[in-house]
């Protein structure tokens, strides 16, 4: 059954037109940044000074921008606004448990870049990507915030998610949040946590769901589909020569890819343009050992995609990645689950092909 997140984001990009989902700038994370990571800016059309207006500042990894973040984000957006002011999101790069806990690297549920473009789409003026590493880990909250904001930015407001800490041996609770801010004069705001079937709403709970392919289950911690994009590339050409040509996306390396299967998906082309599909995620061993890929099939689509970018995001799995014995077995088993797909957007409103240009 379709998430109601996944069908929801469906319409809206229906709704939307041209220039809906995934069409937002991307934010460069050039830049001199916090102790060596990056300096995302807001977007086209403002300004890369640091601004004069009042700041209103959330910390965290955030890593998934699940609905528990968003709250946070939504928050810190309006304590903006309502100043006058800017938002800012200080987020991290790489997971601070690869420092704190000495933890090997993770893939990312939402990379660097992808989380800064989420969150200037969400109301964020700012992105601050911080290195974190032992210089970082070793800094008061005082120190941390001052290094965030640099001279000539007033904090205004601070937003903390309902279990925030932050600074050296993690001293930084609302409490002593709230006397540094007295001192300094900002206020400090917390946001309820938001719960999901009675259960905290979390990044591990989110990963478990991606990794085992349940992405009906991650769309609704997420509150919209699980995405993966990235340019067009070449490929061995398999899919063609069977008569099922497919798009062949460049991933990011450090992106969280979801369990080896075939996915029902819709694809943004960007224009506007969007297409049902299936996603296939794994090594196509059927023809040797190889790397896993992610590849695309657009239903009812003809012409050149190479060199485009594109990102697929990811309805339902309709099967686990499988070993076929000959290309004609692979071949019947493609026929099955597009006649599936098919299936699942006839069913579905609106439904079929969409592609606007």
């Amino acid at each position: 059954m379709l998430a109601a997140a996944a069908r929801g984001e469906w319409m809206a990009a229906r709704a939307r037109g041209p220039g809906g989902v995934g069409s937002g700038a991307r934010a460069s994370l050039a830049g001199s940044g916090l102790g060596g990571g990056g300096r995302a800016p807001a977007g086209p059309g403002r300004s890369m000074t640091t601004p004069v207006r009042p700041v209103a500042l959330t910390i965290g990894v955030f890593d998934g921008l699940h609905r528990g973040h968003q709250a946070v984000i939504a928050a810190t957006v309006e304590a903006a606004r309502r100043r006058a002011g800017a938002a800012w999101v200080a987020t991290f790069d790489p997971h601070p448990d690869t420092v704190v806990r000495g933890s090997a690297p993770r893939p990312w549920i939402t990379p660097p870049d992808e989380r800064a473009d989420l969150l200037h789409q969400m109301g964020i003026d700012r992105v601050e990507i911080a290195r974190f590493d032992r210089e970082i880990q070793a800094l008061t909250p005082e120190g941390f915030l001052d290094r965030v904001l640099g001279p000539g930015a007033p904090l205004a407001a601070l937003v903390l998610g309902a279990d925030f800490r932050m600074g050296r041996d993690r001293v930084g609770d609302r409490a002593y949040l709230e006397s540094l801010g007295r001192s300094r004069g900002f206020e400090v705001l917390e946001v309820p946590l938001v719960k999901g079937d009675g259960a905290k709403l979390s990044s591990t709970a989110l990963r478990q769901e991606v990794v085992a392919g349940r992405v009906e289950s991650a769309s609704e911690i997420m509150g919209r589909p699980y995405a993966l994009e990235g340019r067009i590339g070449s490929g061995a050409g398999r899919g063609t020569g069977l008569g099922y040509p497919t798009a062949n996306l460049e991933i990011h390396p450090a992106k969280l890819l979801p369990a080896p299967g075939i996915y029902i998906s819709y694809n943004d082309l960007g224009g506007g343009e969007r297409q049902p599909g299936i996603t296939y995620i794994g090594s196509a061993s059927t023809f040797g050992p190889g790397p896993t890929r992610v590849e695309v099939h657009l239903l009812d689509f003809s012409g050149s995609l190479r060199g485009r970018h594109l990102k697929t995001m990811l309805i339902s799995q309709l099967r686990a990645d499988e070993v076929f014995s000959s290309p004609a077995d692979l071949v019947k088993a493609m026929e099955k689950d597009l006649q599936r797909a098919r299936a699942f957007w006839a069913a579905s409103k609106p439904a079929g092909r969409e592609s606007r240009a």
